[in-house]
């Protein structure tokens, strides 16, 4: 059993509807983690609601999904060669059921293992997603939303080296606190029309490089006042506020920049879209 991915049915309830209503079924499944060795996991969800957190116990992952079965297929799926673990719901159909009622949006709670190494990818739709990154041994960290309303806090840092965030925000709003427990050295930022808000609270470990490109939407940036700041700026309508900068020939510094310990060097690539920092005086 240790060998195979453990799933047990904790509740499979089929609600007798109307035609055409919703058939709503929840699925429990768990793997017992048999090493420590890296992974790389998926988490693949459309609509509903999602809780990310570090798991309690030994298990390599423990997932509670509650899914339209009419609509969609429950993943929990952990390719044992590869390596690879996806979690989520498969849609049979780009249509999804809408509605007023608590009861017509689906759901899933994904606990992960701190222990192993993970490359964590999310691909959220219209999600309300809030994420409990802090105390993973993340190395890497893709973030792609549509139309989700995301929140990711890293309150405890992480336990492996952090390469490389990616995040791609479409219509979304996303916010991600105390990045800087994440230990993160290079983010890649792109928003479409929504609004990304990267909070550096926490302990800066080492120089952050920061990409940004904004087309219509909006970056917030809250660093410490003891952190220098370098900003490359091309913009073309977009831009950021340049109080308390000194222009240079390479970019944008702070007044504290030469004096600051670690710094946050900012390549903005701003069309219409705009970067607000924030935290930056005492």
């Amino acid at each position: 059993m240790s060998a195979r991915a453990f799933v047990s049915i904790a509740a499979l309830v089929a609600t007798a509807l109307p035609a055409g209503a919703q058939t709503w079924r929840t699925i429990d499944a768990s793997r017992q983690a048999r090493d420590t060795g890296a992974i790389a996991t998926h988490i693949d969800y459309a609509a509903g609601k999602l809780d990310v957190r570090p798991a309690t116990g030994p298990a390599l992952y423990h997932a509670t999904l509650r899914y339209d079965a009419d609509q969609t297929d429950p993943v929990t799926r952990f390719d044992s060669a590869s390596r690879v673990l996806s979690l989520g719901v498969h849609l049979r159909s780009m249509h999804i059921s809408s509605g007023n009622h608590e009861n017509d949006a689906g759901s899933m709670l994904a606990e992960l293992n701190s222990a192993v190494p993970m490359d964590l990818s999310l691909d959220l739709g219209a999600v309300e997603a809030d994420l409990q990154l802090g105390g993973l041994r993340l190395t890497d960290l893709s973030l792609r939303s549509g139309a989700a309303d995301v929140t990711a806090h890293f309150n405890q840092p992480n336990h492996g080296t952090l390469r490389t965030m990616t995040l791609q925000v479409g219509a979304a709003q996303v916010k991600l606190m105390d990045v800087a427990n994440a230990g993160v050295s290079r983010i890649v930022a792109e928003v479409g029309a929504g609004s990304l808000s990267i909070d550096l609270g926490g302990t800066l470990a080492r120089d952050v490089d920061i990409t940004a490109t904004l087309a219509m939407g909006g970056l917030t940036l809250n660093v410490s006042p003891d952190e220098g700041v370098f900003v490359d700026e091309r913009s073309f309508l977009g831009g950021f506020e340049k109080n308390g900068f000194t222009k240079k020939a390479d970019g944008w510094y702070s007044a504290n920049y030469d004096a600051a310990t670690h710094h946050v060097r900012v390549h903005l690539h701003a069309f219409v879209g705009g970067m607000t920092l924030t935290g930056l005086q005492k």
